[in-house]
């Protein structure tokens, strides 16, 4: 019996070793010393996983397992809590038996990481992107790399973080470019968790964008009249999204009324679009401000569906359409728009 106890007693540090197959390593220098803890947050190929580990003696030691052979994203944050702070936070790409080395001298995402070959080579493509302020550079850089690497979660996460979710929006004219870089990606990568969301959020704003025909909705007028945005059709139309409680939308009302009254005989119109929860507050905010175009709510605040067809998480935001209902241009403020309208409306 006392023989059997021993063996187990041998066997089974090693059984708990064998349960991770990833370390992670760290020595901490400069501000960062103050700090207390470090967090992991991973995906181990099917699920999230989180661990933490204390700093002691200006190192830490943290490790985990990887169920698959891919490599997956991690976050490793540092802190007395699991901050979010951009300085605190480092992305890694980690592959199952990795060793990695962090060596924090200063802002987390400038450490010095050596073990994780994809890691390295997404410091080098985004310190190649981050001074990079002219966004066909930075499609260029892109589709090198993507070309290079179309398996490669790393390449995926750094086109993500110019190109992703919500941002596309902000670079309308681009959107074939964009959507053509997704293209050069493997089907791994595109039939992921991510790559599938991502390939649904360009399906979703493809008619939002330049060239793009918007979605027609139907709405009602403070009055309870029922409007709907097909009914414009003919003319160039401003669908404005906006709610009573967002200042800088309400600041953008000069300059619509001074380009609607310039343009609204000669076929233009504004359509404008409250995200209110509150008929009182957006009816006040339209008597206040002598709003004279045509605006219409549901009254559901920011959770309208319309809004989220349109992909509004932020106001103000605007769309301009021809007379065939295209989008021409988007999120026109300031004197922008009547310098745009004078491009189209003679």
């Amino acid at each position: 019996m006392k023989r059997i106890i021993i063996s187990l007693l041998v066997l089974c540090p090693v059984v708990l070793s064998a349960q991770s197959n990833f370390t992670i390593k760290g020595k901490v220098s400069g501000p960062m010393t103050a700090l207390k803890k470090v967090y992991l947050n991973y995906n181990d190929g099917t699920a999230g996983r989180t661990d933490s580990v204390e700093i002691k003696n200006a190192e830490f030691e943290i490790s985990g397992t990887m169920k698959d052979g891919n490599y997956n994203s991690a976050t490793l944050a540092i802190g007395n809590s699991q901050s979010r702070r951009p300085d605190r936070q480092l992305t890694l790409f980690i592959k199952k038996g990795e060793r990695i080395t962090v060596d924090v001298q200063g802002a987390l995402p400038d450490s010095k990481i050596t073990g994780s070959v994809q890691t390295e080579l997404y410091q080098v493509m985004r310190d190649s992107l981050s001074g990079t302020k002219d966004v066909d550079q930075s499609l260029l850089i892109l589709k090198r790399l993507i070309v290079q690497y179309p398996d490669s979660r790393m390449a995926f996460r750094t086109f993500l973080n110019i190109f992703g979710t919500g941002q596309v929006q902000r670079f309308p004219t681009k959107f074939p470019e964009i959507a053509n870089l997704f293209s050069l990606f493997s089907p791994q990568i595109q039939g992921s968790k991510e790559g599938l969301a991502y390939s649904k959020y360009l399906e979703n704003v493809r008619h939002l964008v330049i060239g793009g025909t918007l979605s027609d909705f139907t709405s009602k007028t403070p009055e309870g009249k029922v409007v709907k945005l097909s009914d414009l059709r003919g003319k160039y139309v401003l669908v404005d999204f906006w709610a009573s409680w967002c200042i800088p939308c309400r600041g953008e009302f000069p300059y619509l009324k001074k380009a609607y009254t310039r343009f609204k005989d000669k076929n233009f119109e504004i359509l404008g679009y409250s995200i209110d929860h509150d008929k009182s507050l957006w009816i006040s905010a339209l008597e206040n401000d002598d709003v004279p175009w045509i605006n219409v709510s549901n009254i559901l605040g920011p959770e309208d569906p319309i809004a989220r067809e349109y992909q509004i998480y932020a106001v103000p935001a605007n769309f301009l359409i021809d007379p065939n209902g295209k989008v021409i241009a988007t999120n026109l403020r300031g004197e922008l728009l009547e310098s745009t309208l004078e491009k189209f409306i003679k």
